[in-house]
């Protein structure tokens, strides 16, 4: 299949009869966002996303709270996570194969349905009493197979919908539907937890993320991209290997998206210094989580504001480097303000690294690779779960705050190297 230029390739604007289709630089952020928002279908695709991101985090909180009153294993956590990454580390290089050759809109409304079953079929068990740890590994099997292809299938359809011209806005208001997500995710599910019970939290988050494929139906866009060719999915595979190999900028950038390995210890960790080290509840777990998705909330506005235009590679490798940084501040864990404070700063950082990445790659590659170079951020992403099984073991031996100490130190210092030595390799992106 032959390749075309990134620029050029890319769609120009949406279906014909899209109104405010043609971007133009006199603008403001403020004025384009809005803009943005009065394409006929985004206004839709951003609330469909918002409902999913709010059900994702009610449920994926839920699930730590679940692991936790089960087993006081660290590594329970860990692992639990570790099995959902892990499927989608392995998956996602097929994902993005699939993307990129069926219908986005279609794989997002089954995906959607499906984790919608997954959440359902959890509060069932545990509202028949019969819950058990090996039933939610098998759980987190099935939702690491939806979400491998769920992410890449999200993120490149809000370009399919808006256009190549509105993409630094879309995907930047998508985030702050994300952070919207985060914040209120966070807090509803700590009051729904103490309120309500963990069955009524799980059968909230499958209604909501059906209510969330629904309107992802009202959409007429299919998201699929057109090919010159067809070939076999495993020349698709290798094609796209290909491709980022001959790119060191590339390559560069996906080695600093692979320091999510350490930068992932957070997730086991957030529910095991809530309840161990820092000794709070429920509500205030949430609000551990609110605080990050607070901070993922200012750093989306002020991208929406003022989007990057370049040196992508730069951005994504310091983001990186300053929630590695937040890592290693977490561990000291003075006080429950000071943990508020330093998730803040996380989330700033790693919604900064989300939004770089996701417009980077896909305006640095042509349009019919979108999905499969996604997904090798998306595997690489997944390392976080691998670093949160050795944390949570680590935990176990050294201690919960020496532990992530260490895990905060590692990536500090690789990622301070590859910004002082790669700097130039990475401006190219």
């Amino acid at each position: 299949m032959p390749l075309t230029d990134p620029e050029s390739s890319l769609p120009e604007a949406p279906p014909p009869g899209s109104e405010g289709a043609q971007s133009g630089g006199g603008h403001g952020g403020v004025d384009e966002a809005i803009q943005t928002f009065r394409l006929p279908f985004y206004g839709r695709l951003w609330l469909s996303n918002l409902i999913q991101f709010i059900c994702f985090h009610v449920l994926f909180l839920a699930m730590q709270w679940l692991v936790t009153s089960l087993t006081e294993l660290r590594t329970a956590v860990g692992f639990l996570a570790f099995v959902q990454g892990g499927t989608i580390a392995l998956m996602s290089p097929l994902a993005g194969v699939i993307v990129d050759r069926q219908p986005k809109r279609y794989l997002i409304i089954v995906g959607r349905l499906g984790l919608a079953a997954v959440a359902m079929s959890i509060g069932l068990l545990v509202w028949a009493e019969a819950i058990a740890y090996w039933q939610l590994l098998l759980v987190s099997i099935v939702g690491g197979l939806l979400a491998s292809v769920l992410s890449p299938a999200t993120q490149t359809f809000v370009v399919d919908v808006v256009g190549r011209n509105r993409t630094e806005h879309a995907i930047s208001l998508n985030a702050i539907g994300s952070s919207f997500g985060t914040i209120g995710g966070a807090a509803l599910a700590g009051v729904l937890v103490g309120a309500v019970g963990i069955v009524s939290t799980f059968l909230s988050a499958a209604v909501g993320v059906v209510i969330a494929a629904l309107i992802v139906m009202t959409i007429p866009i299919e998201g699929q991209t057109k090919r010159s060719e067809m070939t076999s999915p495993l020349m698709d595979l290798k094609e796209g290997y290909a491709y980022v190999r001959s790119r060191p900028h590339l390559l560069l950038a996906l080695l600093c998206c692979a320091m999510a390995l350490f930068n992932g210890a957070i997730s086991p960790m957030r529910v095991v210094f809530a309840r161990h080290v820092l000794e709070v509840g429920a509500e205030s777990f949430g609000m551990m989580s609110g605080a990050h998705g607070i901070g993922t909330m200012i750093a989306a506005l002020a991208v929406t504001l003022r989007p990057p235009s370049r040196h992508f590679g730069p951005l994504i490798a310091g983001t990186m480097f300053l929630y590695a940084v937040g890592l290693l501040l977490y561990s000291f864990a003075f006080s429950f303000e000071w943990i508020l404070a330093v998730e803040g700063l996380m989330g700033f950082a790693g919604q900064l690294w989300h939004i770089c990445a996701l417009i980077g790659f896909q305006l640095a590659v042509p349009a019919e690779m979108r999905g499969r170079v996604l997904a090798m951020v998306f595997t690489l992403a997944q390392l976080g779960f691998v670093g949160g099984l050795l944390v949570s073991a680590l935990a176990d031996v050294v201690g919960d705050q020496l532990a992530l100490s260490i895990f905060g130190a590692i990536p500090t210092a690789l990622l301070g190297g590859i910004l002082v030595f790669g700097w130039k390799t990475l401006k190219q992106m």
